[in-house]
């Protein structure tokens, strides 16, 4: 909207020139929502500043908004006009084309495979939420397919699938948003960071950096669970580097303290919650002793940890993809922390862990759409049933239908805004299981290594360049759900489309013409039950919904028993453990001993880059002098070892693959763990692949389904085991 300005941006208008035009956006160059202020002469936006009046980020923007969002808009790179493969898949060989002829050519061929095998033999695959999330559900139920894959599946999905089981249930997404989530916003006396790097990173619709540094400067106790204390943490009153993969076992532990030593909260459990009987019993099995045997933890410090939690009110949990990429135990692992705020009083309440209101809206997926026949043939949903009621196919079963028919043919694939290529596990898999499609399209900004691979690549609309109400991971701020805009269409470039502008394209040209009229009808129709419509909440910067605490003294809590479920009911009819409990990672020192001789480190992978998201950006020179390459994280004192020094090329290796990578040492890390980030590729290089299997962490991981999550099917991106050696010790290696 354009900006009604107040004194001090007055001035700032007056020195930039009087034909200066300036809005106020909020940025998208990841799925959180800062406020800005963009400024733009002649149609040429030149300026990106962090908005001072927005009640979240309060003026300040992180490194990936700014001089690297108006790079992103201008770059030479981006994708300008639809292309078709001519040449063999990954030869890069192309030929520009209309709009219509690219879409009518992916219409023709959807219907095709939709006759020969089914409409399951086509799936959509998108990636972070970006606000296209309905409107690839939408596309995908009317077609008649169950399978949409998504990251979520070991993102942030996870914790929000966990949380309607054990708490929100029927509320979720209608009065209550799906997971709880920290309260920064009032003085929190304790915060426990757990597998989380919020100040960098920010999910669900929390921004971390400025609301979480805010919480910090008023001196909470701080405590760290995680085996890499990353810097942004700042300092900390407790660290423990607790081994990947054993958070329900430190959880558990935490609870069998507390509860032995009477430090719950007595009133909340009585009243509000389900099962502490069965809890306690189950707690009992995890004393102190076998807590830090299992977790690589001093046991005073856990004990010490636990206490402390427990009795510093209010206390917030900070989560991340710490327990999303557990593997076997992710989803019971999230559980256990749950459990743990319930125990402590610590349920939305001020300073506690909430639950924000959710915006009541009508979303546009059209789940109705798709039959129960089809439902009933989701890949993977039989089997991982949590993930299967959150309306994802499972990602590694799907690819592998693509190679094996099994559990039947999957030829075509729609790819929007994911560059799959490096994000999901075993990447040569990956790679084999989209070069054996019959079609495969991919929407997105730049030419990624996914589409590469294409049949058809379309030039996507990014940041300042699209416009739609944002519908999904609404902006928790001060008190408050936000519902506002996805960023604004100040510039139109070349031919790129947004990702709803696409998908409506695309529906029309298979015949769904009555569902996708514009996206005007479509914003109106999801906005209707809040009494707006797009036109006037485009004229404003956001909608308040306000925040009510202790909704369950009114309403109970949204679970079949009405109360806060410890014990899981859901979890028990589907068959499933209703309790927390430890499950060693696939591959560890305790179940796979032998492995351990040879690979004796523990790896993690995707600690996240702040000036990244996941894939994006390096192309961006703004954003690439930061971080021009990917880095090992390794103790200085494990290193020292293996006579490997700071900046010294190291090969990191697992039984599936090995990476080469630059040696950074510090004592923030766990000894016997070592930590790479993920989503890393090589613009610069050669395609079709730009350097994937020098840099991507997934060359490292494992897509096995028996390895992962048992109910919600995450896989395991952590507790992975593997050797290190000095790259220049190469023949050491392969004697291995």
């Amino acid at each position: 909207m354009p900006v009604t300005f107040k004194s001090g941006a007055r001035a700032r208008r007056e020195a930039l020139g009087g034909d200066t035009e300036s809005y106020k956006v909020v940025c998208r160059m990841c799925h959180g929502g800062c406020g800005t202020i963009v400024h733009m002469r002649d149609g040429r936006i030149f300026d990106v500043v962090g908005d001072p009046e927005h009640p979240v980020n309060k003026g300040k923007l992180c490194s990936k908004a700014g001089k690297a969002s108006i790079e992103q808009i201008y770059h030479p790179d981006r994708l300008d006009y639809p292309l078709m493969r001519t040449g063999e898949r990954g030869s890069g060989q192309w030929r520009r084309a209309s709009w219509d002829e690219a879409l009518t050519f992916i219409a023709d061929k959807m219907q095709g495979i939709k006759q020969q095998y089914g409409a399951e033999g086509m799936a959509f695959a998108r990636g972070m939420g970006l606000n296209n999330t309905n409107m690839v559900s939408r596309i995908a139920n009317l077609f008649g397919t169950p399978n949409v894959i998504a990251i979520s599946y070991f993102c942030y999905a996870v914790r929000v699938a966990a949380c309607q089981i054990t708490a929100t249930g029927k509320f979720s997404g209608k009065s209550w948003d799906g997971a709880v989530v920290p309260d920064f916003y009032s003085n929190p006396k304790c915060m426990v960071e757990w597998g989380s790097q919020k100040r960098t990173s920010n999910d669900h619709g929390l921004i971390g950096h400025t609301p979480m540094t805010d919480a910090l400067r008023g001196q909470p106790k701080h405590i760290i669970i995680d085996p890499r204390w990353s810097a942004s943490a700042g300092p900390a009153d407790i660290w423990l580097p607790l081994r990947p993969g054993t958070d329900a076992a430190m959880a558990m532990g935490w609870i069998n303290l507390i509860i032995e030593e009477d430090l719950y909260d007595h009133a909340f459990v009585e009243k509000y919650c389900h099962g502490f009987e069965e809890l306690r019993e189950r707690a009992k099995e995890y004393p102190l002793s076998r807590v830090a045997e299992i977790t690589w933890c001093d046991p005073e410090m856990i004990a010490r940890a636990a206490r402390l939690y427990a009795t510093t009110k209010p206390a917030c949990m900070v989560l991340g993809n710490g327990t999303d990429h557990a593997g076997l135990n992710t989803f019971q692992s999230v559980r256990a922390l749950f459990c743990l705020m319930a125990i402590t009083g610590n349920i939305d309440v001020p300073g506690g862990n909430i639950f924000y209101p959710a915006v009541p809206l009508a979303y546009p997926d059209l789940k109705e759409k798709l039959s129960p026949e089809q439902t009933a043939k989701r890949i993977g949903g039989s089997r991982f049933k949590a993930l299967d009621r959150h309306g994802f196919a499972h990602p590694p079963t799907s690819l592998r239908a693509m190679l094996t028919n099994d559990p039947y043919p999957v030829r075509g694939l729609v790819v929007v805004g994911s560059n799959i290529a490096t994000t999901y596990p075993n990447t040569r898999m990956v790679i084999d299981a989209l070069k054996s499609l019959d079609l495969l399209v991919v929407h997105d900004i730049f030419m990624t290594p996914t589409a590469e691979l294409a049949d058809v690549v379309l030039p996507a609309a990014g940041n300042l360049e699209r416009d739609e109400p944002r519908l999904h991971l609404h902006i928790k701020g001060p008190r408050a759900t936000y519902m506002d805009n996805v960023s604004a269409k100040l510039v139109s470039i070349a031919e790129r489309k947004s990702d709803w502008e696409f998908i409506i394209e695309l529906g029309r040209k298979l015949g769904f013409e009555d569902y996708f009229t514009s996206i005007e009808a479509i914003a109106d129709e999801a906005l209707a039950p809040i009494g707006m419509t797009w036109e006037e909440l485009k004229a404003r910067e956001y909608v308040e919904f306000p925040l009510q605490y202790r909704k369950y003294e009114k309403v109970g809590f949204g679970t079949p028993t009405g109360k806060f479920e410890l014990y899981s009911t859901m979890m028990r009819d589907w068959g499933y453990d209703p309790l927390p409990s430890h499950i060693e990672p696939p591959e560890s020192p305790v179940r796979t001993p032998e492995r351990y001789k040879d690979f004796p480190l523990v790896l993690i992978t995707g600690a996240k880059q702040p000036m990244y998201m996941h894939s994006q950006s390096r192309q961006l020179e703004s954003i690439r002098r930061l971080a021009p390459e990917p880095l090992l994280e390794i103790h200085s004192q494990t290193a020292r070892a293996l006579d490997i020094r700071e900046g010294d090329f190291a090969w990191i290796e697992t039984a599936r693959g090995r990476l080469r990578m630059k040696a950074h040492l510090h004592e923030r890390i766990h000894e016997k763990v070592v930590a790479i980030p993920h989503g890393w590729w090589r613009p610069e290089e050669d395609g079709p692949l730009h350097g994937i299997f020098e840099t991507c962490s997934n060359i490292l991981t494992d897509d096995d389904p028996d390895q992962c999550d048992f109910s919600f099917g995450s896989s395991p991106l952590k507790g992975l085991l593997c050797r290190v050696y000095k790259a220049s010790d190469e023949i050491a290696g392969a004697a291995h």
